[in-house]
């Protein structure tokens, strides 16, 4: 039993419809095999197969080709009985932002169940009873309810079996190259690929039609098997062209369009209603219902991310589903707001929409260039453009846009009005706020050149400007007038006539007096900016090829300046060769990341954008697997700056203010956040290792001089008299010494190894510190005590030499003087009973000069002793080291 409701489950979840199509579906259910005829003939007549399970499938056409197709499966089956269930019921199809595709039925039908009969069997809703009627050859009767279908009154169809009910949905074919025909290049390029064209087109039996004065190839495909054939062979000739370096290849643009109305004539291109200027080579042009039956093979493709609402009626473009080049196999989804590019026009010079003049330009009202919005659009996660775009769509009156765009864009910065300013902000150079800085500007140089701003000098242009940017397009004549009067040779008021000039709708006039402008200019950035301004009226008077060449010379003259170069490629895009523009576009990211980001929201580039977008996925996906693993080493370089500094140490605090810096750019999904991450990221890494390397060498030289004060401490203490006194300062010192061969045999660039040694440093200067302390009472003790010996070995000569004298003399003196009468102090001296007692006091005197003496000599002779003891010991240490070793 087949059951309806296990299909519907299997479908996706469309939570929001960005298509919603009312049309027919057809429920199918079979036993055993189901025969190929059936589902080729659904998909023949344009019907979708929205799903297939097990012995059922659900079908979904948007028009009455389905009833031929059924009348003639009907006829069929009766020449080969099938067991097949079909109903044909009112079905709406539904398709989310992302192409995905679902369907709802009534309440009534979505719960039906049926026995599968024996033999085909086929049963209409009542309410398609007209449109079944409608057709020729075929008629309804009524057949009343079927167990397990809705309760409604079902209807069968009689299909006259003299007519074959044959499809017509057929198609014309239209390919067309670029570029004018009277271009030598164009015709060159042209005539040797159309060559390959002719021969793929006469190997399929096709029979063509070809315009000489527009080069147009257009030839019938009469089924939708031979459109996929054609649209799979043109895109493989297309890759394998591009991929020959013998062959030479030319942008094409190309549409698929129904036959309908239409007859195989030579006018045919101009007929269809197709701007062929603004179609993007390269993909062929289908409508959205033959896009999603040929979504099998190929990938599809919006022609226009709009966020208009579209139908099946809508053009998309179709790509090969394998990878390679262009023709890729990914895009990026940003939904430009319909109110930037849905409307048709003249393009605004100063930022290249086309729903207003220049005159009521909303740029006018933004008083300077804003280079800081791309940092802002960096933070901006890139799913959310479309969000911002789409506020944009609803919030901005399409009658009143002017004026509704600059209150949103005056707005706090929220992502609506980020967005818009940065639409207006891609061509800020063109306007006349730039014009204001370049006036002022002294430098020669474009980058650097507004750094120093000259005040508002010379007479009536300022005011001349500001009565541009208002309107007042009479007052601003006279003052222009009035300010070339008094200085005629001033390049000034020429550059501010041709904004006049331009807004007045004159651009031969505005032209020559930018050239006159660039002439009298007298800086590089001056003439640059002249030059570029011509560049860019060409570019929006559709000169696209000579624009390009003054934009080439602009940047000649600042060759630092970006702008020039993305117009050269934005004017390929308009022109459709987009693919030549894809390699100045990465160039140009390569230079600046926030390219990136102002091609995603440019609508200038509405012409390329599919081929853009692929080329700007594979960009961002490369992005994203590179930016993947620097998130982890950035958490690991967050570990590792924690295990190798704590959080004293000066650059910690510094190094974690970047890393949390560059977490958060890893956390923004957007290509000039993920450029900033990865380069922020080497940079850090360069940093770190500077800083390592440093730290390791202040550690090394500290390490020398901490081993040079140790071995000096090791040498004072060496002399201490009292070794087993040193208990406590000969474990600090071996402490010292211990943690001081640690880091000499350790490889510091280890992240533990490096912490520890900083950490051993200050651990050691705070040991030799304490060291030094206690040696001060050490050699205190030391020298106190080398003191009293040489004060005692100086008293003991002395001593000696005083009591060897005293030995020698009194006796002397006695034998001498023993004739001398009268004398005091001889007479003491003979006087048995005194002498004694003489001898005792001349000893103690004795001593106590000795003891001054000795004092004396000692303090004299202390240092010099000293260090000649010292040396005397150092010498026969180095000896004996020497020996040993």
């Amino acid at each position: 039993m087949a059951d309806i409701a296990k299909l519907i489950e299997t479908l996706p979840e469309v939570s929001q419809s960005r298509l919603v199509a009312s049309g027919y579906g057809v429920w199918v259910a079979w036993k055993g095999d189901l025969h190929n005829a059936i589902p080729n003939t659904f998909q023949e007549y344009g019907a979708l197969c929205i799903t297939r399970q097990g012995d059922q499938a659900l079908w979904f056409c948007n028009s009455d080709e389905v009833f031929r197709a059924v009348a003639r499966l009907q006829v069929w089956t009766r020449v080969n009985p099938t067991p097949v269930f079909c109903q044909l019921v009112p079905l709406t199809f539904l398709v989310g932002y992302d192409l995905e595709y679902t369907v709802s039925l009534s309440v009534e039908l979505d719960r039906q169940t049926i026995n599968v009969p024996d033999e085909f069997e086929m049963v209409v809703h009542p309410k398609l009873k007209e449109k079944v009627n409608g057709v020729q050859g075929l008629s309804t009767e009524n057949i009343g309810g079927i167990d397990g279908l809705a309760n409604v009154e079902w209807l069968k169809i009689t299909a006259d079996q003299g007519l074959d009910y044959e499809s017509t949905r057929k198609w014309y074919f239209i390919v067309k190259p670029l570029g004018k025909m009277s271009d030598k290049e164009s015709i060159l390029g042209w005539r040797d690929f159309s060559g390959e064209i002719i021969e793929l087109l006469q190997r399929l039996g096709l029979k063509y039609i070809s315009d000489v004065k527009e080069g147009a190839l257009f030839f019938p495909l009469d089924n939708f098997r031979l459109l996929r054939t054609l649209c799979t062979e043109l895109l493989g000739l297309i890759k394998a062209t591009k991929e020959d370096d013998t062959k030479r290849y030319w942008p094409i643009v190309m549409a698929a369009v129904l036959q309908g109305p239409y007859h195989f004539t030579a006018d045919l291109p101009k007929k269809v209603g197709l701007d062929w200027n603004r179609m993007t080579p390269d993909f062929p042009y289908v409508r959205f219902m033959d896009g999603f039956l040929l979504s099998e093979w190929f990938r599809m493709n919006e022609a226009r991310y709009g966020t208009e609402q579209i139908s099946l009626e809508s053009w998309c473009t179709i790509s090969l589903k394998e990878g390679g080049e262009d023709i890729g196999y990914g895009s990026m989804q940003v939904a430009l707001p319909n109110i930037l590019v849905a409307v048709e026009g003249t393009e605004c010079f100063y930022c290249g929409l086309k729903n207003h003049s220049p005159r009521d330009c909303p740029s006018k009202g933004i008083a300077k260039p804003q280079p800081q919005i791309w940092r802002q659009l960096a933070k901006t996660d890139i799913q959310d453009f479309s969000s911002g775009f789409d506020e944009i769509d609803a919030g901005v009156d399409v009658e009143n846009f002017s004026v509704s765009i600059s209150q949103l864009m005056n707005a706090k910065n929220d992502l609506k009005s980020i967005m818009a300013r940065a639409v207006f902000e891609i061509n800020a150079s063109s306007q006349l706020r730039t014009l204001r800085f370049v006036w002022r500007s002294r430098g020669k140089d474009w980058a650097d050149g507004f750094k120093q701003l000259a005040p508002e000098e010379g007479e009536f242009v300022w005011d001349a400007i500001q009565a541009v940017e208002d309107g007042e397009l009479e007052k601003a004549e006279y003052l222009i007038k009035e300010a070339q009067s008094a200085s005629p040779r001033n390049y000034q008021p020429h550059s501010l006539w041709g904004f006049w000039y331009m807004e007045k709708g004159d651009f031969n006039q505005a032209l020559f007096h930018w050239q006159e402008a660039e002439r009298l200019s007298y800086t590089s950035l001056q003439q640059g900016c002249m030059a570029y301004l011509q560049g860019r009226l060409l570019e929006v008077e559709g000169n696209l090829k000579d624009a390009i060449n003054l934009y080439k010379h602009a940047n000649s003259q600042s060759p630092t300046w970006l702008e020039p170069s993305y117009r050269q490629a934005v004017c390929m895009v308009k022109m459709g060769f987009t693919g030549q523009a894809m390699d100045l576009f990465f160039d140009l990211i390569g230079r600046d990341p926030n390219i990136f980001n102002r091609i995603l929201v440019d609508p200038e580039l509405d012409r390329g954008r599919v081929q853009l977008m692929n080329a700007l996925w594979e960009q961002w996906t490369q992005a994203e697997e590179s930016v993947e693993s620097v998130r982890i080493k950035v958490n690991d370089l967050s570990t590792d700056i924690t295990k190798r500094f704590n959080q004293e140490h000066e650059y910690s605090e510094t190094a974690n203010e970047e890393l949390e810096r560059l977490k958060l750019l890893g956390k923004t999904n957007n290509f000039v956040a993920y450029q900033l991450l990865l380069r922020g990221t080497d940079k850090f890494e360069a940093a770190l290792d500077i800083e390592v390397k440093r730290e390791i060498k202040r550690v090394n030289s500290n390490l020398e001089y901490l081993s040079e004060r140790v071995r000096q401490i090791q040498k004072e203490a060496a002399w201490f008299p009292f070794p087993k006194l040193l208990l406590e300062f000969n474990k600090e010192f071996n402490a010292c010494v211990d943690k001081i061969n640690w880091i000499s045999t350790q490889h510091l660039n280890e992240a533990e190894n490096f912490r520890k040694s900083l950490k051993f440093v200050e651990q050691i200067e705070d040991h030799i510190d304490s060291l030094q302390r206690r040696l001060v009472t050490l050699r205190i003790i030391r020298d106190s005590t080398l003191f009293v010996l040489m004060l005692g070995r100086n008293f003991i000569w002395l001593e000696l030499i005083g009591l060897g004298l005293l030995l020698v003399g009194i006796p002397s003196l006695i034998y001498f003087t023993r004739d001398i009468q009268g004398n005091y102090f001889v007479d003491l001296f003979n006087d048995e009973s005194k002498r004694w007692e003489i001898s005792k006091g001349i000893i103690i005197i004795l001593s106590i000069l000795c003891v001054a003496f000795a004092a004396v000599k000692s303090a004299v002779t202390f240092d010099k002793k000293k260090r000649e003891l010292f040396d005397k010991m150092d010498e026969e240490y180095r000896q004996r080291s020497r020996k040993r070793y």
